[in-house]
């Protein structure tokens, strides 16, 4: 919520009211008060909002929007959806559905609807979910209506009326800033908004108009407060009720049909307030008034004598007989304020004898009222003393209620005075754990330094083995019989076609290609010699098993990876091993393939492996994945299945004649398919 969309003078009283209640005079006292208590902020804004309603309040509105939906329902072939904003607990909306629900029941043909609700205040929301309301929210209620929809209970607070599940679940209640904007992305026939414009600023109402509009369909009805009005710039608003402030959008551009239909719906209805009939004060005192005017007019003619030749001045008989006149005219203005309208007397400040001044009261001819009139005031009289005794023993029950809730509240307030000293001692407790962690943060970095220090002497490891790699790699020249000589020549020879030290081609009684670390397998089945149809790897740990395809042109290769980069080769090891490394290996891998006739865009990978065996701070197992994945995604190469991570070790299975992988690990009995 945005305090600065409503209007100053409207914040300020809601401020005042609840300084007033904690009996504070500077608000400098408010602002520390809700610093110390933030709870305020909860109580200030439950107060905020004013939550004045009950059901069918301006009845004469629902009457007027009962027959605009008859008029607006017909051929419709789909559901109307009206919105009520803000609804503040619910007896708008459940007012609407209510005479939907009436509609319904006539008339078959009539079309389903869909009722939104929305308020930005979640303790009215959740009231007007609960549907229970007291006497005052149903007393304008019609008698048919009230029987319908609701069940009494009496309870010590007086009757509540309980509203039917039926109609609370036509109406969908949701929290919203509606200044901010609606939740929904609906159009709506009806929206209701009344009594919202009144609280805002100019700038917030040009907001709210225009998410209303955007809101509501072309010849649908918007209904505003009765104190509310559009702007003269709305063009897009016409006023149809002006006494009920209904207002269509776009009905210029509607058939004429509806617009003439609407037009006469609403002909004969006054454009102004009607104000009810009322007994008037001065019809009371009519004919009293009538004879002071006739004394009046009297006086003046003797204060205006009509002129005489004898210049003169008044005689004492006339200055006498003129005294008389105007201390009657007292007399008689006396009576008309001492008037009895209620049994009370106005006005008995009068010099003179009071008892003579009713005297002349009683003896002042009045004119007699119809004794009906009498009566229906007396009967009118003795239902609002009624009412007044209903109020009072309500306003009584409503004070001990609030008294019990002071008390509840006080006890609250006590308990949250424990909590707070709670949650003191758990931040101590909080400062000693932060202690307590930047201890072992030294701790940590302290091992992090012995880390860097394995990672060195595991570096340093990976040398060695790089050499002894390369001793292996010399012993197997020597034992292969390969020259110098047969070297050179083989470096003008295609790199393809040359007998490559580290490919698998000699297979197993199975036919099987058993693939070692550092090593690469290729079959193409397509070729009538080649006798292996499945790849094998055995003790795969954090290395990789990469396996790429060409199902279509029965072309397949697999490589068994250790590390993710040849950064880490020395000696140029990488070129004679490249499958040892992650980005050697994809690359000679994917040329391998399109070499010998893949296509391209039919190359997919499977990948294995990548468990993790070493200690804690060795990341090869993560590394490996990381870098396997990135070159796939390099070089566009879809992974069409995966087994990575985990703790234990793999053997793997691939089968080219019917392109399925299988795995098992170390503590598995058998092999399970992966594709």
């Amino acid at each position: 919520m945005k305090l600065e969309h409503y209007q100053r003078n409207f914040l300020e009283k809601r401020i005042d009211f609840r300084m007033k209640n904690l009996k504070l005079n500077y608000i400098q006292d408010y602002i520390n008060y809700i610093r110390e208590n933030p709870v305020e902020i909860n109580l200030f804004l439950d107060k905020f909002t004013i939550n004045y309603t009950y059901f069918f309040r301006n009845i004469s509105i629902y009457e007027n929007f009962e027959k605009f939906i008859k008029l607006y329902a017909n051929n419709r072939n789909r559901p109307l959806r009206i919105w009520s904003a803000p609804c503040a607990t619910g007896d708008e909306p459940y007012s609407i559905a209510i005479i939907l629900d009436q509609l319904k029941n006539k008339n078959k043909n009539f079309p389903d609807f869909e009722i939104v609700a929305s308020d930005i205040d979640p303790a009215a929301l959740k009231e007007a979910n609960e549907g229970i309301y007291g006497e005052y929210s149903v007393h304008d209620t019609p008698e048919n209506y009230l029987t319908t929809y609701f069940s009494k209970e009496e309870t010590d607070l007086g009757p509540k009326f309980i509203l039917s599940k039926d109609i609370k679940k036509k109406v969908e209640l949701i929290k919203e800033d509606l200044i901010k904007g609606h939740q929904k992305n609906y159009k709506y026939d009806v929206i209701f908004c009344r009594n919202l414009f009144i609280y805002i600023n100019q700038f917030a109402r040009e907001k709210l108009l225009r998410i209303l509009e955007s809101h509501l369909f072309d010849g649908g009805l918007l209904i505003l407060g009765g104190s509310e009005t559009l702007p003269r710039n709305s063009r897009g608003f016409e006023s149809i009720n002006m006494r009920d402030r209904f207002y269509v959008k776009n009905l210029i551009t509607q058939n004429e049909s509806f617009k003439n239909r609407i037009y006469n719906l609403f002909k004969n209805e006054k454009n102004t307030k009607v104000e009810r009939e009322r007994v008037k004060i001065r019809d009371i005192t009519k004919p009293i008034k009538k004879e002071i005017k006739e004394i009046q007019e009297k006086i003046k003619i003797k204060e205006r004598p009509k002129k005489e030749k004898i210049s003169g001045k008044i005689t004492l008989e006339k200055r006498i007989n003129l005294d008389k006149e105007i201390q009657k005219l007292i007399e008689i203005e006396k009576i008309e304020a001492e008037v009895k309208i209620t049994g009370i007397e106005v006005n008995n400040g009068f010099n003179g004898n009071s008892n003579q001044n009713k005297t002349n009261q009683i003896k002042k001819p009045m004119k007699e009222f119809p004794s009906s009139l009498i009566k229906k005031r007396e009967k009118e009289f003795k239902k609002r003393g009624l009412l007044l005794e209903q109020r009072e023993k309500v306003i009584e029950d409503r004070i001990a209620y609030l008294d019990k809730k002071y008390t509840n509240l006080e006890k609250e307030r006590k308990e949250i005075n424990k909590l707070v000293k709670k949650v003191k001692k758990q931040e101590e407790e909080v400062k000693n754990r932060i202690e307590i962690l930047e201890r072992l943060t030294k701790q940590v970095e302290q091992r992090e330094k012995l880390v860097e220090q394995k990672e060195k002497q595991f570096n340093r490891r990976i040398r060695q083995v790089g050499d002894y790699t390369r001793q292996v790699v010399q012993q197997e020249i020597q034992i292969s019989g390969i020259s110098k000589e047969k070297v050179e020549k083989k470096e003008n020879l295609d790199k393809y076609e040359e007998e490559r030290l580290d490919r698998i081609d000699n297979t197993n009684n199975n036919n099987e290609l058993k693939i070692p670390m550092g090593y690469y397998g290729l079959i193409m089945s397509f070729d009538k010699n080649e006798s292996a149809t499945k790849f094998i790897i055995q003790g795969l740990g954090s290395g990789i098993a990469l396996i790429l395809k060409d199902p279509v042109n029965n072309i397949f290769a697999i490589s068994h990876i250790s590390l993710p980069s040849s950064s880490a080769s020395k000696q140029g090891y990488h070129l004679l091993f490249p499958h040892t490394f992650v980005d050697t290996s994809v690359k000679d891998l994917y040329n391998n393939l399109i070499y010998h006739g893949a296509n391209n865009k039919m190359i997919t990978a499977l990948i294995v492996g990548g468990a993790k065996l070493f200690l804690e701070y060795d990341m090869t197992y993560q590394e490996n994945i990381d870098a396997i994945k990135s070159e796939l995604k390099t070089r566009q190469i879809e992974i069409e299945a995966e087994d990575t991570g985990g703790l234990s070790e793999r053997a793997i299975i691939y089968d080219t004649i019917n392109d399925s992988l299988y795995i098992k690990k170390t503590w598995e009995f058998q092999y399970r398919k992966i594709t």
